[in-house]
């Protein structure tokens, strides 16, 4: 049987004038509704969109009685989408404070390890400030009626320590955190015009009394009171109106010491998560969005009795309708059902199971089949069963080099040929030369998650041998290079009949039947 083939077949009335954009337009899109796969850069469609998840009012809790917690998901999983919603909301209500907790400049540190609470207070207290003088800026704030004059030299000793001597990257940081000022908050700092201290100088001045932060003395001791400080300076925040202030961590898989280590992107908020004094402080809560893979550090070191969590798993009808109400977002209501876009209404169902029901990867498999469909026949108002299958496999491809990023290992990867296996099986089929360089092989896979034992097969006169299988669809598919599209589906995907599981799961069904992993039951 020959092996699979990558790459797009050109059609003979493929028009040499049509623009994709042209052709994004005839289908009904103002704009390539699959262009990002990142919340982000959706902002101002997500509200239309945006799939709430059974949780979602718990993590948003009672602002006035706010509570910490973590949500986990996968990445692409939809954790910054409920950041964002969280933002918005809180920007509803003028007594609430949503501090983005994102971007980290770490060049300071050598190493993630280094990064201590020392660090998240200082960034922290410097965030909070800034929200503080942005709102006794206000002109009807009375500054001088609500803080004493003690309260008053101790706001400028903090403004010292804190906002004196910035890092250079603290106005773009401060930016893009407060996000719930208002503009005018933003437009102070923007491009850098307008260094920190000159702020606070002109809104002193306003208030009465013009402050220069460089010839208030540093107070030691306070300047090494960084939780003390917070603690004061939540109070001073509700003096000045705000009732409510959540801390939204999010992306710290995303920085330059952490990047695809759990352990490393831990690390750097391992004092934060860990602090339940800080955590539970009143007034005040830290809302954690985490990739998954940090989970088993966090239920270690932190406190899940005390700081709950919850997981964020998408279902299949949830992805149907999150497709759905995309499309309606950015077609302005012209497509209310995204199946029906598609020749087959399979090839819908087809894009979800290889997704693993992952936002972000369905958005990844139907972008490259707009671009797919446009370069076989723009003419077409509808995606092809053809063009979509091709368009699975070539993000397989590009899937299995993401979580397989060694080359020789990809390549053992698909000289497995099955989907379900022992070692002593690859052995014979001559994966590798014995049952050690076997194992050295998958060791990776199955602490990655993508690869897993799922029982013991017996041997006559024979010990009995561990059996493992693929956990991810993508590595099933690419592990058994000889097969379609239509013959690795048939062959090798079982959906459980149970009606309350549903459970799909990937074996060698053409040469024995294997029972659901999550209900054991028997799906032939």
């Amino acid at each position: 049987m020959a092996r699979r083939q990558y790459g797009y077949v050109s059609g003979n009335i493929k028009s040499t004038i049509m623009t994709i954009e042209q052709f994004i337009n005839n289908l009904g899109f103002e704009i390539n509704p699959f262009q990002y796969s990142n919340a982000d850069k959706e902002v101002e469609y997500l509200d239309s969109y945006f799939i709430k998840p059974d949780y979602f009012e718990d993590v948003w809790g009672n602002p006035y009685n706010p509570v910490s917690n973590i949500v986990y998901a996968p990445r692409g999983g939809g954790k910054t989408a409920q950041r964002i919603m969280i933002e918005k909301r809180a920007k509803e209500s003028k007594d609430i404070l949503a501090i983005t907790y994102t971007n980290h400049d770490l060049s300071e540190f050598k190493k993630i390890e280094d990064i201590n609470l020392h660090y998240h207070l200082t960034y922290l207290n410097r965030l909070l400030l800034v929200a503080f003088f942005n709102r006794i800026n206000d002109t009807s704030f009375d500054f001088n009626f609500t803080f004493n004059f003690s309260e008053r030299q101790y706001i400028y000793k903090l403004a010292r320590i804190y906002l004196f001597d910035t890092p250079a990257s603290f106005p773009n940081q401060a930016i893009q955190s407060l996000k719930t000022l208002e503009d005018y908050a933003v437009d102070l700092w923007k491009g850098f015009k307008e260094p920190i201290t000159n702020v606070i100088k002109q809104i002193s001045k306003s208030k009465g009394l013009e402050v220069d932060l460089s010839k208030i003395e540093i107070d030691k001791k306070l300047e090494l009171s960084h939780k003390n400080n917070t603690f004061n300076i939540i109070q001073l925040l509700k003096k000045s109106g705000y009732n409510s202030i959540y801390i939204l961590v999010d992306k710290v898989d995303e920085q330059n010491l952490t990047g695809n280590n759990p352990s490393a992107s831990f690390s750097l908020i391992s004092d934060l998560i860990k602090d339940l004094e800080l955590l539970e402080t009143p007034n005040l809560s830290f809302k954690f969005f985490l990739w998954d893979a940090l989970k088993p550090f966090a239920v270690e070191a932190a406190r899940p009795d005390r700081v709950f969590s919850y997981d964020l798993r998408w279902t299949w009808i949830q992805i149907i309708e999150m497709l759905s109400k995309r499309s309606e977002a950015y077609s302005r209501g012209k497509i209310k059902n995204f199946e029906s876009l598609f020749e087959n209404r399979k090839s819908l169902g087809r894009i979800v199971l290889f997704s693993e029901l992952s936002p972000r990867d369905c958005v990844r498999i139907c972008n490259r089949i707009l671009s797919e469909q446009f370069k076989e026949n723009p003419n077409s108002l509808k995606f092809s069963e053809s063009v979509v299958d091709r368009s699975i496999e070539q993000f397989c491809r590009e899937k299995a080099q993401e979580l397989i990023v060694n080359a020789t290992n990809l390549k053992h990867l698909t000289k497995t040929n099955s989907v379900s296996f022992t070692i002593e099986e690859l052995v014979a089929a001559k994966v590798a030369a014995d049952s050690p360089a076997i194992r050295n092989i998958i060791n990776p896979w199955t602490t990655a998650g993508y690869l897993k034992k799922i029982g013991l097969v017996e041997r006559k006169n024979a010990k009995s041998v561990n059996e493992y299988a693929y956990q991810d669809i993508r590595l099933a598919f690419m592990a058994t290079p000889t097969l379609s599209l239509d013959q690795f589906i048939k062959e090798k995907v079982r959906r459980c009949k149970t009606d309350t599981c549903k459970t799909f799961y990937y074996r060698d069904f053409d040469r024995k039947p294997y029972d659901c992993p999550e209900c054991n039951t028997e799906n032939e």
